[in-house]
């Protein structure tokens, strides 16, 4: 999962909390829908990344300096060595890991930003990053385990700052519970609608046009919580 590397740093960042960000969780869309989109879309991103980076440079992509081949050819060296160590038998065990890892940490990019959106400016661009636009919590005991990557506003207001230095803000929302407690949650939409949709509508003080909307469930949203707006913001990015 290499690519997770170059599609966090340079594209989940710049876009975060934007509909054009495949790691950005929607208003109405579930986690089962969420990860073939950010599956997908996460590693398209990461390899169009490389490739307009060699375009620059006027080289070929298809290098072992292109970061996402670099990965993927880590990955096949690490599972030869474990397959050559313990034999076939393990390729299931690798397999499943594998899978649950990437379940795990695409959840988390689900919730971190479910729902949140930047408003475009007068300009067409997105407004500035700023600590609305990602869930915190507090929770001790996973923010503990974690570095305190619940305090997930901070790490996209300052992406430079230390994991163990990261603050919350008033201005962020909050999640009602810990990560592991919200990922369970996640597997039931109907629950998580139910704790959720109302907390991102409070945070846009009712107006869904503020947030991030699933495309899928858009008339269903409208109906039930009426047009609100698309707010621009005034003001030059």
């Amino acid at each position: 999962y290499g690519h997770f590397y170059i599609e966090h740093n340079r594209g989940h960042h710049v876009r975060v909390a934007t509909p054009e960000d495949p790691a950005s969780g929607r208003l109405g869309e579930t986690v089962w829908e969420f990860m073939p989109r950010t599956v997908w879309g996460s590693l398209k991103s990461a390899w169009e990344l490389e490739e307009k980076r060699f375009a620059r440079l006027k080289k070929s992509p298809y290098t072992f300096k292109n970061d996402l081949i670099n990965a993927w050819m880590f990955t096949v060296v690490l599972w030869g060595f474990a397959l050559a160590a313990f034999g076939p038998a393990i390729f299931p065990y690798l397999l499943v890991q594998a899978v649950l890892g990437i379940w795990l940490l695409e959840s988390v990019n689900y919730l971190e930003h479910y729902g949140m959106k930047r408003q475009k400016l007068e300009s067409g661009r997105y407004e500035r990053v700023n600590a609305s636009h990602s869930w915190n919590s507090n929770n001790i005991g996973t923010n503990v385990l974690l570095y305190h990557l619940q305090r997930h506003s901070d790490h996209h207001a300052n992406p430079t700052r230390r994991y163990q230095a990261l603050r919350d803000f008033k201005e962020a929302p909050v999640l009602p519970t810990g990560y592991a407690g919200m990922i369970v949650l996640s597997w039931v939409p109907q629950i998580w609608r139910r704790v959720m949709d109302h907390r991102v509508l409070d945070h846009y003080e009712g107006d869904i046009g503020r947030a991030n909307l699933h495309p899928r469930m858009r008339d269903t949203y409208v109906r039930k919580y009426g047009q609100g707006s698309s707010t621009v913001l005034e003001g030059a990015a």
